[in-house]
């Protein structure tokens, strides 16, 4: 096993263990990857598998044209969209699908197609407002393309009834995004509960998320 392949199993079983410990899940919901550095292949979480008994024997390791190069389990039931991601984006290394309590809120609003950035917080990690990728069954191709196609340039995008995902150059930053897309969620959930959101300026938000694509290393073709 290569030096790259094991420190991208080591990253997808370290963010197991936090979205867990974070209470980002239940059971087997949610799903991890990362890119092996150099070698064109990512790392996935299976799929139906609990994390707290996960070993880096029970990853799935996929090339990115979908052909499973090792592992024994099936992948993640998003495995689609976890590499849709990656084809789209080349400055993410690392994906996680969380279905934080809040997030899941947010994307449950009615009429609520973007979740107003609330704070500075989410202009600067995450780029601006989050949008909500429009609703599709899990593990669908349909679903893999509404959050591909939703999440822009983005560090995050809420799934319509179903969750969030944090993207980052590496794991720390990956969940960092996951993080931030929580908070952001629970101010705007309990803002709209308390009364009316006071929004910031578009001319901060426009010269906050160009400063956050520069801090994420995107790079605008």
């Amino acid at each position: 096993m290569s030096e790259a392949l094991r420190k991208a199993k080591e990253e997808v079983l370290f963010a197991c263990k936090t979205i867990c410990s974070k209470g980002y899940v239940l059971g087997t919901a949610g799903n991890i990857s990362a890119i092996v550095e150099g070698e064109d292949l990512f790392v996935i979480t299976p799929s139906s598998y609990p994390y707290d008994i996960m070993k880096e024997e029970d990853l799935v390791v996929s090339d990115m044209e979908g052909n499973i190069v090792e592992g024994f389990r099936k992948p993640s039931i998003e495995f689609s969209m976890h590499r849709y991601i990656y084809l789209k984006r080349p400055d993410v290394k690392a994906i996680v699908h969380s279905h934080s309590p809040y997030a899941t809120i947010s994307a449950s609003l009615k009429g609520v197609e973007t979740v107003k950035c609330v704070d500075i917080e989410a202009v600067i990690y995450l780029g601006g407002d989050i949008d909500v990728a429009p609703f599709a069954p899990p593990g669908s191709i349909e679903l893999a393309e509404n959050v591909r196609d939703s999440i822009g340039l983005k560090a995050g995008v809420l799934l319509a009834n179903h969750g969030a995902i944090g993207v980052g150059m590496d794991m720390k930053d990956a969940l960092l995004a996951c993080d931030n897309v929580e908070r952001n969620s629970m101010l705007f959930v309990n803002i709209l509960a308390a009364g009316e959101l006071n929004p910031m300026s578009d001319e901060y938000i426009k010269n906050g998320a160009e400063r956050s694509l520069k801090k994420r290393g995107v790079v605008l073709v």
